[in-house]
C-alpha cells in the first residue's frame, strides 16, 4: 500500500467517524420552557437523550434582558451531569424578574465534557410578555457575552483584564467568548479561549502584569482575524 491509499483510507476513515458521531449527537434534545407568572420568568431547562449512548456532559445557560432603557443584564447557570440512555434530564432554573417593554433571550448550550464539544443547543426570546423561539440567524443577539470559566487569581486576572478592555469597544463581536483555566502540573494552569468549539488561543498562567496584557492584546488579534474569517466563511456561502 503506497503513501497516498494510506492517507485517503485514514481520511476516509475520519470521515465516518465524523458522520457517526453527528448522527449519534442528533439524539440529544435540548429544550428551555418557560414558565411566566405576573412578575416573573422562570426557565426550565431539559436535556433528553433519545439514543443508547451514556454522556458525561456539562451545560450552560444563558438569560440575557434588555429593559425599557436599554439597560442590560446577564444572569448565566452552569454545571455537569450525567444522561443516561433514554433519561430525561431536569437542570438548574433561572427566574428573573419580569418588566414591560422588556426582552429577554435564554440561550442553553450542551456540551461533551470530556471533548468540549458542543453537541446540541435550543434557545428562547420574550418580547413584552410575547413568547417565541430565536432562528438561528437571529444568535447575533447575544453578541458581547464572555463566559468565564477561570479558577485561580492568576486566571480571574487574564478574565478581568480581558473584559474591562472588551467593555470599552464601542462593537461587540456577535458571538460568545469561552474563557476556560485547565489545571497543570506544579502551580501553573492553561488558559483558554474558545468561540464554540474553535480554539482562539491557549497559554500558560503567568502572575506577571505584563505578560497579561500581551496575552489579553493577543486575544483580542486572535479574535478579531476570526471574526473577519468567519464573516468571509458567511458571505461565501450566502446565495
Amino acid at each position: 500500500m503506497n503513501k497516498f491509499t494510506a492517507l485517503l483510507l485514514f481520511f476516509s476513515f475520519l470521515s465516518i467517524v465524523s458522520v457517526a458521531q453527528e448522527n449519534r449527537d442528533s439524539l440529544i434534545v435540548a429544550k428551555i420552557e418557560v414558565v411566566q407568572s405576573e412578575n416573573t420568568l422562570t426557565f426550565h431547562p431539559t436535556v433528553q437523550n433519545n439514543g443508547v449512548y451514556h454522556y458525561e456532559l456539562d451545560y450552560l445557560l444563558l438569560v440575557k434582558k434588555t429593559d425599557a432603557n436599554k439597560n442590560l443584564s446577564v444572569s448565566q447557570q452552569k454545571g455537569k451531569f450525567t444522561l443516561e440512555p433514554n433519561q430525561i434530564e431536569s437542570l438548574s432554573t433561572t427566574t428573573i424578574n419580569q418588566t414591560s417593554k422588556q426582552k429577554v433571550t435564554a440561550i442553553l448550550f450542551i456540551r461533551d465534557e470530556v471533548e468540549n464539544r458542543l453537541i446540541t443547543k435550543d434557545s428562547i426570546q420574550i418580547t413584552t410578555k410575547e413568547l417565541r423561539p430565536i432562528k438561528e440567524s437571529s444568535l447575533s443577539i447575544m453578541k458581547g457575552i464572555v463566559v468565564d470559566d477561570s479558577k485561580t487569581k492568576m486566571g480571574r486576572d487574564y478574565y478581568d483584564l480581558f473584559y474591562s478592555t472588551y467593555n470599552q469597544y464601542p462593537t461587540k463581536f456577535d458571538f460568545i467568548i469561552n474563557i476556560t483555566e485547565l489545571p497543570h502540573r506544579g502551580l501553573s494552569s492553561i488558559m483558554q479561549v474558545k468561540v464554540d468549539q474553535d480554539l482562539i488561543l491557549e497559554f500558560f498562567t503567568n502572575p506577571d502584569e505584563e505578560f497579561i496584557k500581551e496575552q489579553v492584546a493577543t486575544t483580542f488579534q486572535r479574535l478579531i482575524s476570526y471574526a473577519n474569517h468567519r464573516g468571509k466563511l458567511k458571505n461565501e456561502f450566502t446565495y
